[in-house]
């Protein structure tokens, strides 16, 4: 399995890395609950209807736990909290829910470890490897003529 990738350019004049080319990843498709389940009870001695009861009950009692204000941690996941973005008050007085702070955010933190170099490997990207995405055309870039600068475009 490779993590699959397309090619692009910055289009953005107003940006600092105008004209330069960057990559993102190409997403294929979608799995859902049911695909979960039947891939997880290929790997373990659940079946696949008691993995689906368990995975339809995690989102909602994860909500649960996370806004009393708890960590939920999952094994060979990783680990969900609750944090808030906020705008400075002059006074704690001042500072009201209401005025001062803006949204309620999910943080995730993925399980990490240490490898042999010491270096801190998160463990849901441990071991991928990349491919250009064969689906589409890769785009050349071109030197625009007459503007003096040595812009470039993409071609399709």
């Amino acid at each position: 399995m490779k993590l699959i990738y397309q090619k692009y350019q910055n289009n953005n004049m107003e940006s600092k890395a105008y004209g330069k080319w960057y990559g993102r990843v190409t997403i294929k498709e979608t799995v859902n609950i049911e695909q979960l389940a039947t891939k997880m009870q290929d790997n373990c001695t659940v079946k696949r209807a008691d993995i689906l009861a368990v995975l339809s009950e995690l989102g909602p009692t994860m909500r649960d736990m996370l806004q009393d204000s708890k960590r939920v941690s999952i094994p060979y996941l990783g680990t969900f909290k609750l944090g808030i973005n906020t705008i400075g008050a002059p006074t704690p007085e001042k500072f009201t829910v209401k005025d001062n702070i803006k949204n309620v955010h999910v943080v995730f933190q993925p399980v990490t470890r240490v490898d042999v170099t010491g270096k801190r490997v998160k463990e849901l990207v441990s071991g991928t490897s990349l491919a250009e995405d064969t689906d589409y055309q890769a785009p050349k870039s071109e030197v625009v003529p007459g503007n003096g600068e040595g812009g470039s475009t993409t071609e399709p």
